[in-house]
């Protein structure tokens, strides 16, 4: 719950001045100790900030009439923050569901993307947990998708490519201790 403390907070600050670039990189931050640490609260605040990137990078998301997509979101945010100080998984998964179906109402509104955020966010973390090394199957179990669907969207995309850091030996042996003893 680490993640939760110290990303949660920077992630709501960042969603409400609209800045997508501190987004993107409080994700990548958030990705990086989700491949270490690999556990799903983690995981799920990757795929929220990926979310709220792409809605922040979207100007047709900033009109009025998103306006209360905007609270909602920040209302869901702000009821993590709280959760994550108790530290009780399943009322902190359930705070995600909450910003999941506030995140829905920007797909509801404008339903241009051809799968929701969510989905997008689960594919793309997939693919990215993936494309650092982690096994297709642990990638895959990790987020739900399934193992062709990652492989199809990291080779559209050239994830592989275009991932710039490695991990080091120690950081995928700590990763395989982690995964060894459950």
């Amino acid at each position: 719950m680490r993640a939760l403390i110290d990303y949660t907070p920077a992630i709501l600050s960042a969603f409400r001045k609209r800045n997508q670039r501190r987004l993107r990189k409080l994700n990548d931050h958030v990705l990086n100790d989700t491949a270490l640490e690999c556990n799903k609260i983690n995981f799920q605040l990757a795929i929220v900030s990926y979310a709220l990137s792409k809605i922040v990078s979207k100007p047709r998301f900033l009109r009025r009439d998103f306006d209360s997509c905007h609270m909602e979101v920040g209302v869901a945010l702000e009821n993590l923050i709280k959760c994550s100080g108790k530290n009780n998984e399943t009322q902190v998964l359930a705070c995600f569901k909450e910003i999941e179906k506030a995140i829905s109402c920007f797909d509801s509104k404008d339903p241009r993307f051809a799968i929701d955020l969510i989905t997008k966010g689960k594919l793309k973390m997939a693919a990215t947990f993936y494309a650092q090394g982690m096994s297709l199957g642990v990638a895959s179990e990790m987020t739900g998708m399934q193992k062709q669907e990652i492989l199809d969207y990291a080779g559209q995309t050239m994830m592989f490519d275009r991932l710039k850091e490695e991990k080091t030996i120690k950081e995928r042996m700590k990763v395989a201790r982690q995964l060894i003893s459950g």
